[in-house]
């Protein structure tokens, strides 16, 4: 049996440790021992990216902001489901040394995806990203289930506080979504997303693309208002 190999370890904003981990040929993050993604079992987070982008196919500009790089699945579905030249992928990444990792230690998994220009990580938390950010985006996505909680965003169960779903009501354009993979109650938080003023489905995958994929992800898809796709005045028709 192969051993597992500590490739890089960090500190997150909070001070708790967080660590890259190799094991014949999957890569893991660890933070206080526990795992928090996997490359074996990363379908939970691909779908995230997919059906985060299903919305915005036929926008000319879709504007994007990714909670945090994880292992990079999420921000692949992305890409991969949204081709536009114009599109806008920004990542809020906290934890600055996590882009080198992916640079140096995991080209494998998604290769020349940090260089794609279309895609801007900044060294920042999601709340900071939106207090920045005056013009508003498409869609707002986060894999809690994968992540470190964020103060303000989520608790340390990693379902987000009604303050942070407030405020990302207001960050999205009309139409616009935000998409969480959490492990909430669902009648609970269907509830808490509707007050602030969300239109709410959910979808369970498996979490794994592997193995008998007994594990499930629930995918929470929430709508501010319909999006209406700009068209061309083409004036009256006769």
């Amino acid at each position: 049996m192969k051993p597992a190999v500590t490739l890089a370890e960090t500190c997150a904003p909070n001070g708790a440790p967080f660590t890259l981990i190799e094991h014949d040929g999957e890569f893991f993050l660890h933070s206080r021992g526990v795992q928090l993604e996997s490359s074996f079992a990363h379908n939970g987070a691909a779908e995230l990216g997919r059906l985060s982008a299903q919305p915005f196919r036929s926008a000319r500009q879709p504007r994007v902001l990714l909670a945090g790089l994880g292992l990079g699945y999420v921000l692949s579905g992305l890409r991969n489901a949204l081709p536009q030249k114009r599109a806008i992928f920004q990542v809020a990444e906290p934890i600055s040394d996590l882009p080198a990792w992916h640079r140096q230690h995991l080209a494998c998994l998604h290769e020349g995806q940090l260089d794609d220009p279309r895609v801007i990580v900044r060294k920042e938390a999601l709340n900071d990203a939106l207090r920045k950010d005056k013009e508003g985006w498409q869609a707002l996505v986060i894999d809690a289930d994968s992540s470190l909680p964020q103060v303000g965003v989520t608790n340390r169960g990693g379902i987000p506080h009604s303050s942070f779903l407030h405020r990302a009501h207001s960050s999205l354009k009309e139409g616009g979504l935000l998409a969480i993979s959490c492990s909430a109650e669902h009648h609970t938080f269907e509830r808490k997303m509707q007050r602030a003023g969300f239109d709410v489905v959910h979808e369970v995958v498996p979490t794994s693309h592997k193995g008998k994929q007994k594990q499930r992800s629930t995918i929470w898809l929430a709508r501010k208002g319909a999006y209406e796709q700009t068209r061309t005045h083409r004036g009256p028709q006769h």
